[in-house]
């Protein structure tokens, strides 16, 4: 399921009416949804070259590409010429999981009115395959399940507003988190609030609906502790 619904997911983030069709508009969504999943660890280094190479275009579209990253926040030059994935504080990792708790809230009560019976019958399936992830320790398909369950549910609000600000807090989140995993281990995803998210819109709880949300993040900030 992840495999099937990966360039699906790559081609649509983000994207809105106006927005260009173009090799970095493309190869700039592509990047979000890998860093959103944790491909990227902090501290490593970009290449634009790489990049190209790897995504099949020219290193213009690539520069183009990482430059809008580095001005989203989800990239920084460490100097002139080098440009990494940032490290973050721990006090910084907090603040952006605080800010997800609120927003990520909001935006899953936009979300409520407008998720059907085949969205959560996808969330399930989803589910399913995370906790075989972490059954089996798969920390890769953990977080891109983890990223697939929450935008299927937030895309669902079309809020203009809150949710690009949702995705850029992801972009910053999501290699930390992929670090904070791999070394505390699979073990540390203890809860399953996807179950309580799913159970809860079947009842029709929206309170419920978005205290599992809520709690389903707070379960990241206890890794910090």
């Amino acid at each position: 399921y992840f495999a099937a619904n990966r360039m699906t997911t790559e081609s649509t983030a983000s994207r809105t009416a106006f927005s260009p069709d173009t090799a970095s508009t493309r190869l700039h969504r592509a990047l979000r949804v890998r860093l959103c999943e944790g491909d990227f660890t902090p501290g490593e280094v970009i290449s634009i070259r790489r990049i190209a190479a790897k995504y099949g275009t020219g290193t213009m579209p690539a520069r183009e590409a990482i430059r809008w990253l580095v001005t989203e926040g989800a990239l920084i030059f460490s100097d002139s010429r080098k440009i990494i994935v940032p490290e973050l504080s721990h006090d910084r990792f907090h603040e952006i999981l605080f800010a997800r708790k609120n927003l990520e809230t909001e935006v899953s009560r936009q979300a409520f009115d407008h998720i059907g019976v085949a969205d959560i019958e996808a969330l399930e399936r989803i589910d399913e395959q995370i906790n075989d992830a972490i059954a089996q320790g798969d920390l890769v398909s953990y977080m891109r399940g983890n990223y697939q369950f929450h935008f299927h549910i937030y895309r669902l609000s079309q809020s203009q507003v809150l949710l690009p600000l949702v995705e850029i807090l992801w972009l910053q989140y999501g290699p930390s988190m992929r670090y904070i995993c791999t070394r505390w281990g699979a073990s540390s995803i203890a809860d399953d609030y996807h179950r309580e998210v799913t159970q809860a819109f079947r009842r029709g709880d929206l309170t419920s609906f978005c205290e599992a949300i809520a709690a389903d993040i707070e379960q990241g900030m206890l890794l910090l502790e």
